[in-house]
């Protein structure tokens, strides 16, 4: 049986930011329509062809359930090949999308001497104070030119949304600007619905593969606990703003945008948008593909933690960001992501999963690397992609765990990053 859809929107109503105050404030920030890059004038070759799971055809129930398990056989077929896949239809209405990326604009429309206060890292709660956020997964601005490739500073902006499932703590605990304070129940939202909403039906499909009962996945891992916000799974949202670069940049960065690394979480969702850009390692040939644009899609792919619960069979794939092809290098690229992690005390050991599927693979967990939870995971993790000057590679490993912080100062130029893949 699937788990029932959690009563999370009515309690959210009661967090509701008064309409006048939040009109005020989007006129005074000149609130508006993001302008979206148009579509490349020409597709290069290499375009990896990621499923695209249609969420219109999930349906709750006992009546849903075929439906289901063809949609877990088309996930199934991505998460053991590359790891990345898109969801259509997922729920979110088009005017909610072109909301959030209004909102992901205006929060960067803040003045400097605003953002030096809302510094990422810098505010974290008593709760946090042992853990190393830093400024790329505390809450607020990532300082822009925080990240290098080859020794140059990178363009990217970046807000954290830490703790958005637990209301009082995310409205009433934490600091933020005037901006994003006065939209705060609208970013609540869309990120409650990923995870509350997208993310169960993701792990009730992962049930069905798995040979778990539906609702196993999410209630052990990825279940809200009320009051108890260091046992819930603490993954957080995020809205990133990548700035046009020079020829000067593109040319001393090999075209790199974003360096080449792997998710330390569970699952990613990313919104679909049109620049194209975003690129995936294939597993065997180490080739670069292009991942195309589906307009009101997410992309999604698997992260660390989830390949370690699962012994590898879900693949984590190394991805990237490489600079805009010509006739869309004016434009910003503007998303909106949501790096799920699970429950931080659970162990990152496939044995604990007790997946008949996986036993019957012979997959198990190994014995000779060091257990670690979720939590102890993502510290580790974090301390990589907070770090601005260590370079990492392929064959990284963390307490004998293979990840990858970042392939910085990379060598091989981004392939296509010409229309003809040239």
């Amino acid at each position: 049986m699937t788990t029932k859809t959690e009563d999370w929107q009515s309690e959210l109503k009661k967090y509701e930011i008064d309409p006048e105050h939040k009109a005020q404030v989007r006129e005074k920030f000149n609130f508006r329509p993001f302008k979206e890059a148009a579509a490349p004038t020409e597709l290069p070759k290499n375009i990896v062809g990621l499923e695209g799971l249609d969420f219109s055809k999930f349906q709750e129930g006992p009546e849903g359930l075929e439906g289901r398990k063809e949609l877990a056989a088309q996930l199934e077929e991505a998460v053991t090949e590359h790891g990345f896949f898109k969801i259509l239809n997922f729920g979110i209405s088009q005017e909610i999308i072109d909301q959030i990326l209004s909102l992901s604009q205006g929060t960067f429309d803040e003045p400097q001497e605003v953002r030096e206060k809302f510094v990422a890292g810098e505010h974290n709660l008593p709760e946090e104070k042992d853990k190393p956020l830093g400024p790329i997964r505390g809450s607020g601005y990532k300082p822009l030119g925080h990240w290098r490739t080859n020794g140059i500073p990178d363009n990217i902006d970046i807000f954290n949304f830490r703790h958005f499932t637990h209301y009082d703590t995310f409205f009433n605990r934490t600091q933020y600007p005037e901006f994003v304070k006065a939209n705060l129940d609208d970013i609540a939202y869309y990120f409650n619905f990923i995870h509350r909403e997208v993310l169960r039906k993701v792990a009730i499909l992962l049930d069905i593969i798995l040979e778990l009962p539906e609702g196993t996945i999410y209630r052990d891992y990825f279940s809200v606990k009320p009051e108890q916000l260091t046992n819930s799974p603490d993954g957080f949202g995020r809205f990133l703003l990548y700035h046009p670069v020079s020829e000067d940049y593109k040319k001393k960065t090999n075209d790199i945008w974003l360096s080449g690394h792997t998710d330390g979480g569970a699952l990613t969702f990313i919104l679909s948008q049109p620049i194209l850009s975003l690129q995936v390692q294939d597993y065997d040939t180490k080739e670069w593909r292009y991942v195309s644009h589906t307009p009101g899609a997410l992309v999604v792919n698997i992260a660390d933690q989830l390949r370690q619960l699962s012994g590898g069979y879900f693949k984590s794939s190394v991805h990237r960001v490489v600079t805009a092809p010509d006739n869309q290098k004016n434009y910003h690229r503007n998303t909106a992501i949501y790096f799920s992690n699970v429950t931080p005390r659970a162990y990152l050991d496939v044995d604990e999963l007790k997946s008949p599927k996986l036993k019957r693979l012979g997959i198990t967990y190994d014995k000779s690397v060091e257990r670690l939870t979720a939590a102890e995971w993502d510290d580790l993790k974090g301390e990589y992609f907070n770090n601005r000057d260590k370079n990492w590679y392929e064959k990284e490993t963390i307490r004998g765990r293979e990840s990858i912080g970042s392939l910085r100062e990379e060598k091989i130029p981004a392939v296509g990053i010409t229309t003809g893949g040239n």
